[in-house]
Protein backbone atom coordinates (compact mmCIF):
# COMPACT_ATOMS: atom_id res chain seq x y z
CA UNK A 1 0.00 0.00 0.00
CA UNK A 2 1.30 3.74 -0.89
CA UNK A 3 2.37 5.92 1.64
CA UNK A 4 1.42 9.57 2.27
CA UNK A 5 1.56 11.71 -0.60
CA UNK A 6 3.67 14.11 0.76
CA UNK A 7 7.94 14.60 1.11
CA UNK A 8 8.80 12.97 4.22
CA UNK A 9 12.15 12.91 5.67
CA UNK A 10 13.83 9.70 6.98
CA UNK A 11 14.13 9.45 10.59
CA UNK A 12 10.82 9.74 12.97
CA UNK A 13 8.75 9.69 10.22
CA UNK A 14 9.63 6.53 8.65
CA UNK A 15 9.35 4.97 12.08
CA UNK A 16 5.75 6.67 12.79
CA UNK A 17 4.83 5.10 10.00
CA UNK A 18 6.09 2.10 10.60
CA UNK A 19 4.45 1.93 13.53
CA UNK A 20 1.40 2.63 12.01
CA UNK A 21 1.41 -0.07 9.87
CA UNK A 22 2.99 -2.51 12.30
CA UNK A 23 -0.72 -3.36 14.04
CA UNK A 24 -1.95 -5.33 10.82
CA UNK A 25 1.07 -7.35 10.66
CA UNK A 26 -0.83 -8.98 13.68
CA UNK A 27 -4.17 -8.07 14.13
CA UNK A 28 -4.25 -9.50 17.72
CA UNK A 29 -5.77 -6.58 19.82
CA UNK A 30 -7.98 -4.97 22.05
CA UNK A 31 -9.27 -1.63 21.55
CA UNK A 32 -11.67 1.11 22.90
CA UNK A 33 -13.03 4.28 21.20
CA UNK A 34 -14.38 7.06 22.14
CA UNK A 35 -16.49 9.44 19.57
CA UNK A 36 -18.08 13.00 20.18
CA UNK A 37 -20.25 14.43 17.20
CA UNK A 38 -22.46 17.51 17.34
CA UNK A 39 -25.66 15.16 19.20
CA UNK A 40 -23.60 12.80 21.99
CA UNK A 41 -20.51 11.09 22.93
CA UNK A 42 -20.69 7.65 22.53
CA UNK A 43 -17.99 4.09 22.95
CA UNK A 44 -17.20 1.54 20.68
CA UNK A 45 -15.16 -1.42 22.59
CA UNK A 46 -13.97 -4.17 20.37
CA UNK A 47 -11.70 -7.48 20.11
CA UNK A 48 -10.09 -9.04 17.27
CA UNK A 49 -7.87 -11.84 16.56
CA UNK A 50 -5.65 -13.38 13.28
CA UNK A 51 -8.25 -15.77 12.61
CA UNK A 52 -10.04 -12.62 11.45
CA UNK A 53 -12.70 -12.92 14.10
CA UNK A 54 -13.88 -9.18 15.82
CA UNK A 55 -16.45 -8.82 18.67
CA UNK A 56 -17.44 -5.14 18.75
CA UNK A 57 -20.21 -3.30 21.11
CA UNK A 58 -21.36 -0.18 20.45
CA UNK A 59 -24.78 2.12 21.28
CA UNK A 60 -27.63 0.97 19.00
CA UNK A 61 -27.89 2.31 15.65
CA UNK A 62 -31.34 3.07 14.61
CA UNK A 63 -31.19 1.03 11.38
CA UNK A 64 -30.78 -1.78 13.49
CA UNK A 65 -33.23 -0.51 16.24
CA UNK A 66 -36.11 -0.48 14.28
CA UNK A 67 -35.97 -3.83 12.78
CA UNK A 68 -35.95 -4.89 16.65
CA UNK A 69 -38.58 -2.37 17.44
CA UNK A 70 -39.29 -1.69 21.57
CA UNK A 71 -37.66 -4.50 22.55
CA UNK A 72 -33.94 -2.57 21.33
CA UNK A 73 -31.54 -2.01 23.95
CA UNK A 74 -29.33 0.80 24.54
CA UNK A 75 -26.66 -1.70 23.28
CA UNK A 76 -25.49 -3.85 20.41
CA UNK A 77 -23.44 -6.65 20.51
CA UNK A 78 -21.97 -8.17 17.00
CA UNK A 79 -19.42 -10.59 16.16
CA UNK A 80 -17.58 -10.21 12.61
CA UNK A 81 -16.28 -12.70 10.54
CA UNK A 82 -15.48 -9.74 7.73
CA UNK A 83 -17.09 -6.85 6.90
CA UNK A 84 -20.23 -8.04 5.73
CA UNK A 85 -20.37 -11.51 7.87
CA UNK A 86 -21.96 -10.49 11.12
CA UNK A 87 -24.28 -11.90 13.83
CA UNK A 88 -25.83 -9.36 16.09
CA UNK A 89 -27.04 -10.91 19.87
CA UNK A 90 -31.05 -10.30 20.45
CA UNK A 91 -33.11 -11.55 22.99
CA UNK A 92 -33.65 -14.45 20.85
CA UNK A 93 -29.77 -15.29 20.94
CA UNK A 94 -27.13 -14.72 17.85
CA UNK A 95 -29.32 -13.78 14.58
CA UNK A 96 -28.06 -12.76 11.32
CA UNK A 97 -29.97 -8.96 9.60
CA UNK A 98 -31.80 -10.74 7.23
CA UNK A 99 -33.56 -12.93 10.23
CA UNK A 100 -34.26 -9.92 12.77
CA UNK A 101 -37.78 -8.54 11.90
CA UNK A 102 -39.09 -6.18 9.05
CA UNK A 103 -38.63 -2.66 10.47
CA UNK A 104 -41.36 -1.43 12.99
CA UNK A 105 -44.02 1.31 11.62
CA UNK A 106 -43.47 2.66 15.22
CA UNK A 107 -40.03 3.30 14.83
CA UNK A 108 -40.15 4.74 11.40
CA UNK A 109 -42.44 7.92 12.89
CA UNK A 110 -43.29 10.94 10.67
CA UNK A 111 -39.93 12.92 10.21
CA UNK A 112 -40.16 15.96 7.86
CA UNK A 113 -36.63 17.60 6.48
CA UNK A 114 -36.35 21.09 6.87
CA UNK A 115 -33.03 23.24 5.83
CA UNK A 116 -31.33 25.30 8.41
CA UNK A 117 -27.82 27.36 8.17
CA UNK A 118 -25.69 25.20 10.16
CA UNK A 119 -22.10 27.48 11.49
CA UNK A 120 -18.81 25.40 11.50
CA UNK A 121 -17.23 25.24 14.59
CA UNK A 122 -17.38 24.87 17.98
CA UNK A 123 -21.92 24.76 19.56
CA UNK A 124 -23.77 24.38 22.93
CA UNK A 125 -23.33 20.96 21.87
CA UNK A 126 -19.83 20.43 21.37
CA UNK A 127 -18.04 23.23 23.10
CA UNK A 128 -14.56 24.36 22.00
CA UNK A 129 -12.32 22.24 24.21
CA UNK A 130 -14.04 19.15 22.50
CA UNK A 131 -13.73 20.48 18.85
CA UNK A 132 -10.42 22.16 19.06
CA UNK A 133 -10.14 23.09 15.66
CA UNK A 134 -12.13 24.90 12.58
CA UNK A 135 -12.82 24.15 9.46
CA UNK A 136 -10.84 22.46 6.90
CA UNK A 137 -11.64 24.87 4.28
CA UNK A 138 -15.52 23.82 3.87
CA UNK A 139 -17.85 27.07 3.92
CA UNK A 140 -17.87 28.75 7.11
CA UNK A 141 -21.88 28.41 7.05
CA UNK A 142 -23.57 25.64 4.90
CA UNK A 143 -27.58 25.69 4.63
CA UNK A 144 -28.02 21.36 5.52
CA UNK A 145 -31.58 19.84 5.83
CA UNK A 146 -32.52 18.80 9.04
CA UNK A 147 -34.86 16.08 10.80
CA UNK A 148 -38.11 18.72 11.72
CA UNK A 149 -37.83 16.64 15.08
CA UNK A 150 -34.19 16.57 15.57
CA UNK A 151 -34.63 20.64 15.28
CA UNK A 152 -37.15 21.37 17.53
CA UNK A 153 -34.93 19.06 20.00
CA UNK A 154 -31.83 21.29 19.30
CA UNK A 155 -29.91 18.43 18.05
CA UNK A 156 -28.25 18.02 14.20
CA UNK A 157 -27.05 15.03 12.62
CA UNK A 158 -25.27 11.56 14.28
CA UNK A 159 -22.81 9.93 12.35
CA UNK A 160 -23.28 6.76 14.63
CA UNK A 161 -23.04 3.98 12.42
CA UNK A 162 -23.05 0.26 12.42
CA UNK A 163 -19.63 -0.99 10.84
CA UNK A 164 -16.48 -2.91 11.31
CA UNK A 165 -14.31 -0.10 11.74
CA UNK A 166 -10.95 -2.27 12.87
CA UNK A 167 -7.81 0.55 14.35
CA UNK A 168 -5.15 -1.43 11.77
CA UNK A 169 -8.04 -0.29 9.47
CA UNK A 170 -7.96 2.95 9.86
CA UNK A 171 -4.69 3.37 10.04
CA UNK A 172 -3.94 2.12 6.68
CA UNK A 173 -6.27 4.56 5.59
CA UNK A 174 -4.55 6.95 7.23
CA UNK A 175 -1.05 6.35 6.26
CA UNK A 176 -2.44 5.94 2.64
CA UNK A 177 -4.58 9.01 2.42
CA UNK A 178 -2.80 12.15 4.66
CA UNK A 179 -1.53 14.92 2.69
CA UNK A 180 1.11 15.81 5.64
CA UNK A 181 2.66 14.15 7.73
CA UNK A 182 5.31 14.81 10.74
CA UNK A 183 6.09 13.01 13.77
CA UNK A 184 9.02 13.64 16.69
CA UNK A 185 9.27 10.05 17.34
CA UNK A 186 6.94 9.90 19.97
CA UNK A 187 3.74 11.48 18.45
CA UNK A 188 2.68 12.28 14.98
CA UNK A 189 -0.08 14.16 13.37
CA UNK A 190 -0.91 15.39 9.96
CA UNK A 191 -3.91 15.94 7.86
CA UNK A 192 -5.84 13.87 5.19
CA UNK A 193 -6.66 13.95 1.81
CA UNK A 194 -10.51 14.77 0.89
CA UNK A 195 -10.36 10.94 -0.02
CA UNK A 196 -9.16 9.66 3.30
CA UNK A 197 -11.34 11.60 4.86
CA UNK A 198 -14.34 10.12 3.32
CA UNK A 199 -13.41 6.83 4.01
CA UNK A 200 -13.03 7.33 7.69
CA UNK A 201 -16.01 8.94 8.16
CA UNK A 202 -18.10 6.53 6.17
CA UNK A 203 -17.42 2.87 6.40
CA UNK A 204 -17.80 0.37 4.35
CA UNK A 205 -21.52 -1.33 4.02
CA UNK A 206 -23.82 2.09 4.39
CA UNK A 207 -25.23 2.44 0.61
CA UNK A 208 -27.90 4.42 2.10
CA UNK A 209 -24.55 7.39 3.44
CA UNK A 210 -22.32 8.70 0.61
CA UNK A 211 -19.77 11.06 2.01
CA UNK A 212 -19.81 14.30 -0.28
CA UNK A 213 -16.69 16.14 0.61
CA UNK A 214 -14.58 15.36 3.89
CA UNK A 215 -11.59 16.91 5.42
CA UNK A 216 -9.82 15.93 8.54
CA UNK A 217 -6.83 15.21 10.33
CA UNK A 218 -4.81 12.91 12.56
CA UNK A 219 -2.34 12.67 16.02
CA UNK A 220 -0.75 9.29 16.77
CA UNK A 221 0.98 8.25 19.67
CA UNK A 222 3.09 5.52 19.43
CA UNK A 223 4.70 3.38 22.28
CA UNK A 224 7.51 0.67 22.25
CA UNK A 225 6.97 0.96 18.30
CA UNK A 226 3.37 0.83 17.51
CA UNK A 227 0.93 3.01 17.76
CA UNK A 228 -0.75 2.81 21.47
CA UNK A 229 -3.56 5.42 20.96
CA UNK A 230 -4.67 7.69 18.17
CA UNK A 231 -7.19 10.86 17.61
CA UNK A 232 -9.38 11.53 14.30
CA UNK A 233 -11.16 14.61 13.62
CA UNK A 234 -13.56 14.92 10.74
CA UNK A 235 -15.80 16.99 8.80
CA UNK A 236 -17.75 16.72 6.09
CA UNK A 237 -20.76 16.78 4.06
CA UNK A 238 -22.81 13.46 3.37
CA UNK A 239 -25.73 12.64 1.56
CA UNK A 240 -28.19 10.64 3.68
CA UNK A 241 -31.06 8.87 1.76
CA UNK A 242 -30.91 11.30 -0.88
CA UNK A 243 -30.48 14.46 1.62
CA UNK A 244 -27.65 16.11 2.09
CA UNK A 245 -26.61 16.73 5.62
CA UNK A 246 -23.25 18.47 7.29
CA UNK A 247 -21.24 16.45 10.11
CA UNK A 248 -18.43 16.68 12.33
CA UNK A 249 -16.92 13.71 14.56
CA UNK A 250 -13.80 13.44 16.84
CA UNK A 251 -12.84 10.01 17.89
CA UNK A 252 -10.17 8.80 20.53
CA UNK A 253 -9.31 5.10 20.07
CA UNK A 254 -6.50 3.09 22.83
CA UNK A 255 -5.28 -0.16 21.74
CA UNK A 256 -4.10 -2.80 24.26
CA UNK A 257 -3.42 -6.64 24.45
CA UNK A 258 -1.36 -6.79 21.60
CA UNK A 259 -0.75 -10.66 20.77
CA UNK A 260 -2.93 -11.07 24.29
CA UNK A 261 -6.78 -10.77 22.98
CA UNK A 262 -9.48 -13.77 22.71
CA UNK A 263 -13.06 -13.81 22.64
CA UNK A 264 -15.88 -17.08 23.01
CA UNK A 265 -17.95 -17.47 19.78
CA UNK A 266 -20.86 -18.94 21.37
CA UNK A 267 -22.36 -21.96 19.13
CA UNK A 268 -25.37 -20.99 17.36
CA UNK A 269 -23.00 -17.19 16.30
CA UNK A 270 -20.86 -19.30 14.98
CA UNK A 271 -22.84 -21.85 13.05
CA UNK A 272 -24.66 -18.57 11.31
CA UNK A 273 -21.33 -16.80 10.63
CA UNK A 274 -20.16 -20.42 9.22
CA UNK A 275 -23.31 -20.74 7.24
Amino acid sequence: MATCAVACQAGPVDDAIIAAMSLSENPDYSWRSSVTDDVRTYEIEGKTVPAGWTWQRQPMPDTIARRLGRGASYELEAIFKDTHTYVIRTDDGWRQLEELPKRHPDWHGGVEWIYVTQPLGPTPDMPADAWQYASFGLPQTIAIPVIRQQQEEGRAYSNAQFALALPHRELEVIVSSCSSFESDGTTAHGTLTDFGAQLLLVHEGHEYIQPVTAAGRFTLWIQDGVVARYKIELEGILEVDGKQVFVRQSSNTTVSKLGETSFYIPGDALRRLLD
